[in-house]
Order: C-alpha cells, then sequence, then structure tokens
C-alpha cells in the first residue's frame, strides 16, 4: 500500500470515527420537539410541585404551635402561630426514638451487606451456561408475578426460630428476584473473553467472579444496593408481625406508627400537652430526614449505574 492510499484510509478511518462520536441527540429540535420539551418539563414540574407540598405541609407544621394548629384548616404554608422547637424536644426526650434509629441503622446495614453478596452470587450463578439456567430464570421470574403471601412467610420465619430476634427483620426481603435477574443481566454483558483467559489461567469460580466479572458490575450492584438500603429503612410492617412485643428490636419506622396514633389521644387528658400535637409531625420528619438528606450524594451514581451497569470497561 503506497503512502498516498494510507493517507486517504487514514481519513476515512478519522472520518468514521467523528461520526461515531456525534452526539446522538437533536442540536436544532424543530418547533415540535421544542414545544414537547417544554410541555414535559411543566409536566415534571408539576409532578414535583405535587411531591414538595406534602413534605412542605409536615414540616411547616411540625414548628408551628401546637394550640394553634388544633383550629388551622387545610395546608401549612407558613408556621401557624409562633416557630417553635418543642415538638421537637418533647420527641427526641423519648429514648425510644434514639433507639429506634440505632435498630433501623443495623438493618439497613446487615441488610444491605448480605442482600448485596446474595445479589452478586445468584447473578454469577444465573449468568452461567448451565443446564438448569432457563429453570432457575424463570423460577426467578415467576416469584416477581405470585407471592406465598404474608401467612405462610411468618409461618416459615417462626418454624425457623427467627420470630423475636433482630434476624427476622435482617434476613427476610435483603434481596428480591428483580435484584437477581438485574445482576444476571449484568454479569451476562461482560465480554466472555475476559472469562475464558481467565479459566485458561487457572482461576476458580470465585476468583472469575470477584477480580473479573464483578468490578465490570459494580454500576448495577450499587443500584441493588441503594435500592434495598432504601426499602430496609422504610420498612415497618415485617416489624409489626416478627417483633410485635420485643420493643427493643423496633426500627424507627414503626415507632413513628406508634407515637403518631398515641398522639392523636393527647386532648382527653384534664390538662392536655398541646406541644403532644406536633409529635405525628415531627416525628415523620425525623423519620424522612436522613434519607433526604442522603439520596442527593447518590443519585449521579444511582443513574450511572442504572446507565452503564454490566458494561465492560
Amino acid at each position: 500500500m503506497t503512502k498516498r492510499e494510507e493517507r486517504k484510509l487514514e481519513k476515512r478511518m478519522n472520518k468514521i470515527e467523528e461520526e461515531n462520536n456525534k452526539p446522538s441527540m437533536v442540536v436544532n429540535p424543530t418547533l415540535g420537539g421544542k414545544i414537547a420539551n417544554v410541555l414535559i418539563a411543566v409536566f415534571l414540574a408539576f409532578i414535583a410541585v405535587i411531591c414538595i407540598i406534602p413534605l412542605w405541609h409536615v414540616f411547616m407544621a411540625s414548628i408551628s404551635d401546637g394550640y394553634a394548629l388544633l383550629s388551622h384548616k387545610g395546608t401549612v404554608w407558613l408556621p401557624v402561630g409562633k416557630v417553635t422547637l418543642a415538638g421537637y424536644k418533647l420527641l427526641f426526650s423519648d429514648s425510644s426514638i434514639l433507639s429506634g434509629y440505632f435498630n433501623s441503622i443495623i438493618y439497613v446495614l446487615g441488610g444491605t451487606l448480605l442482600g448485596l453478596l446474595m445479589n452478586v452470587f445468584a447473578g454469577y450463578i444465573l449468568s452461567r451456561a448451565t443446564k438448569l439456567r432457563g429453570f432457575m430464570i424463570m423460577f426467578c421470574v415467576i416469584t416477581t408475578m405470585f407471592s406465598g403471601g404474608t401467612v405462610p412467610t411468618y409461618m416459615v420465619i417462626k418454624n425457623l426460630g427467627l420470630t423475636g430476634t433482630r434476624w427476622s427483620l435482617i434476613i427476610p426481603g435483603c434481596t428480591n428476584a428483580i435484584f437477581m435477574l438485574l445482576m444476571s443481566n449484568s454479569f451476562s454483558q461482560v465480554d466472555k473473553s475476559y472469562v475464558e483467559a481467565a479459566e485458561i489461567d487457572g482461576a476458580g469460580h470465585l476468583s472469575i467472579m470477584f477480580q473479573v466479572m464483578f468490578p465490570q458490575c459494580k454500576g448495577m450492584a450499587l443500584v441493588t444496593a441503594i435500592n434495598t438500603a432504601i426499602l430496609k429503612w422504610n420498612s415497618w410492617f415485617e416489624a409489626s408481625i416478627y417483633v410485635p412485643n420485643n420493643r427493643e428490636y423496633w426500627p424507627l419506622q414503626l415507632w413513628v406508627k406508634s407515637i403518631t396514633a398515641s398522639a392523636e389521644d393527647f386532648l382527653k387528658s384534664a390538662n392536655p400537652n398541646y406541644d403532644k400535637n406536633l409529635l405525628q409531625y415531627c416525628v415523620i420528619v425525623a423519620a424522612t430526614a436522613p434519607i433526604l438528606i442522603a439520596f442527593p450524594f447518590f443519585i449521579g451514581k444511582l443513574e450511572k449505574g442504572m446507565a452503564v451497569g454490566g458494561v465492560k470497561g
């Protein structure tokens, strides 16, 4: 090949590379596209406002005057009466809230770590070309559509001797079939040449899984871990049936339900403490604030993991 032909070939390759690297989005949208973008932006803003209004109402009510709040009707846009933190002082004077925070952190950390480990192992197994691969995937898919129900699940947990212990709130629900299938799909997208090269070098399953495949699937693993943490933090129903009489094991969300229910009876006393009217709002803020504070730090990684999880580097 002459130098002239080499230069032509090089120019052609550069042109192809430039075309492939061009952004896929429309640089100059049409009038219809602009109108659609405006409508989408307005719709999303409307949804955002709908989601924010209840949070704003609860927060404004939590710093309002308890007596004045009794006669207020409708949404609380600004604090009613004088601004006060009496509700929060009353709330955190109860040691059960701090105990609930401690228990929730234990359940979130334990459930997330155990769930992540199970997702990785299950995803690796489901991604391998075994004889039962199709059956196992179908089994997982079926469980996403049908459930055994609360009573059979409770009977299984009870027969395993987990009721009345912290394990009943850590092990059940630490993962699910959807997370396993997501990890399986992520593992399946790893280039097989990497796996074959590792097998030729004598690597075993654990080495292939953690040293070869998992580094390329950690984006999706992070997605499953974050979602598991959120589910564990908001979980209260399991505690209400597995540890109903063991208050020292109650997570924060179950204390929220209990305190909110008990705060409604404060007017029955001869000398009511009107600050208790604020408890139902303060406890919701206390339970929601950690997620609202932590979520912005993970939203970027969550979106990136959903976009590139399972794609080889």
